[in-house]
């Protein structure tokens, strides 16, 4: 029997657990990497033992050394497909494929793909409502752009980013300059350099996420989540809450709607995708766009209440093409089969994490189903301010709706520091 093989760029965050996934189909996994180094936020959930074969390019190479470079390494060598790990490897993944004859989203609309400004731009040329903006590196420039468009309250983050990281709501130019000065010249958490930063509207509505799988073109929802948050003082808001829709319910088929629209936009043909989206008087709009799998999310808690979670429906489309396609075109809408909440903890204060004080009275809540993200022992939590700094997330799942509120409700009225033994750092 021919080996079956097949390579991931960028195995981080929920792409790591991606190989494991492959493997139970027989299918071996090369790890290639887009840079020299893994980004110190992955650093510690990075498994080497879990691939066949890691491949890594030299310190200062240039992108498209980088793709001739792995392009070598694989050459010869029969794989089934390519798959990008996490956002930083969206491109590589695209120009490897592509190169390959493999299936692929191909590299045409790459960086529309990680560009917020770029994406915006695709949409709008196809005819999809995007996101009104400005790109500059000048507080004044943006000043100026948001007065003459009459826009009381704009959103200013990077081009090219993860995690919310750097986003902010500004309502007056001293809000734009802070801004600026936050984001402009910072490398940011995916390794890249923010050279600009993206002045938009601020759409005002309610926000959900929507992830799919795409397969030959034809792109299946497989959740859709209510995305509700808080604002913090000094930078936007953070995620709070998350609750699970029904693949029924008359909402998820108008994001679904527009979220094909959107992925034809963006030519994402091949794999998965995830998206937020914010809906107001006017319809769906997207505000944030991956084409890869959705990061930090509980596979666990998602299997729960699903009956499938976007990993393992990423790792059918390519172990059994056939197989897939054919299942989810007779399935039609998903289905939910239990209620479920996803809850990110929020912090007003900081300190060296001790310990877990709290944990076992969260897991006794009847509607426990998993608890993640949570900032390790000997590490520092430091306030809220963007999806990297949220202090742990906690699934709830139950197919009594009362009872899963209820324990919301108790989650919800335990102080940080009854859920997390916090110690000063110079104490330790």
């Amino acid at each position: 029997m021919k080996e079956r093989k097949c390579v991931v760029v960028d195995a981080y965050s929920t792409g790591r657990y991606l190989p494991e996934e492959f493997k139970r189909y027989g299918i071996g996994t090369v790890h290639v990497m887009s840079a020299a180094q893994i980004p110190p936020i992955f650093q510690a959930h990075f498994n080497a033992d879990l691939y066949d074969e890691l491949i890594r390019p030299g310190e200062r190479m240039g992108y498209d050394d980088i793709v001739e470079y792995h392009l070598q390494a694989l050459q010869g060598r029969e794989f089934e497909f390519v798959i990008a790990g996490c956002e930083s490897g969206v491109e590589l993944a695209d120009s490897l494929s592509e190169r390959l004859g493999l299936p692929s989203n191909g590299t045409a609309l790459s960086a529309a793909r990680r560009d917020k400004a770029r994406l915006s731009c695709a949409l709008t040329y196809a005819g999809v409502r995007s996101i009104r903006q400005v790109v500059s590196d000048n507080a004044v420039e943006i000043a100026s752009w948001r007065s003459e468009a009459n826009f009381d309250e704009i959103v200013i983050k990077p081009l090219n980013s993860t995690g919310t990281e750097d986003v902010f709501f500004c309502s007056t130019d001293a809000d734009i300059q802070r801004a600026l000065s936050a984001i402009v010249g910072k490398t940011n958490r995916v390794g890249a350099l923010n050279r600009f930063a993206l002045g938009q509207e601020k759409i005002n509505g309610q926000q959900y996420t929507v992830n799919a799988v795409s397969i030959h073109g034809d792109a299946f929802i497989t959740e859709a989540w209510t995305y509700d948050t808080v604002p913090i003082e000094g930078a936007s808001s953070v995620c709070s809450l998350e609750r699970l829709l029904d693949g029924s319910e008359p909402i998820v088929q108008e994001l679904s709607d527009y979220l094909k629209r959107a992925l034809q936009a963006l030519q994402i043909l091949e794999g998965p995708a995830h998206a937020e989206i914010i809906v107001d008087h006017r319809g769906p709009v997207l505000v944030d766009f991956g084409a890869r799998l959705q990061g930090t999310m509980s596979a666990k808690a998602r299997m729960m209440a699903l009956g499938h979670n976007h990993i393992t429906l990423t790792a059918w489309r390519y172990a059994d093409p056939e197989g897939f396609g054919e299942y989810m075109r007779m399935r039609g809408p998903y289905n939910r089969k239990a209620h479920a909440l996803c809850v990110s903890l929020i912090s007003n204060r900081g300190g060296v994490v001790a310990g877990y004080p709290g944990l076992q009275a969260i897991r006794k809540l009847p509607s426990f189903a998993d608890a993640i993200a949570f900032v390790p022992i000997g590490e520092e939590l430091v306030p809220t301010i963007d999806l990297a700094s949220t202090p742990g997330i906690v699934y709830l799942v139950n197919s009594d709706v009362n009872q899963l509120n209820d324990d919301y409700h108790k989650l919800r009225a335990m102080r940080m520091d009854q859920v997390f033994e916090l110690v000063a750092r110079d104490s330790q």
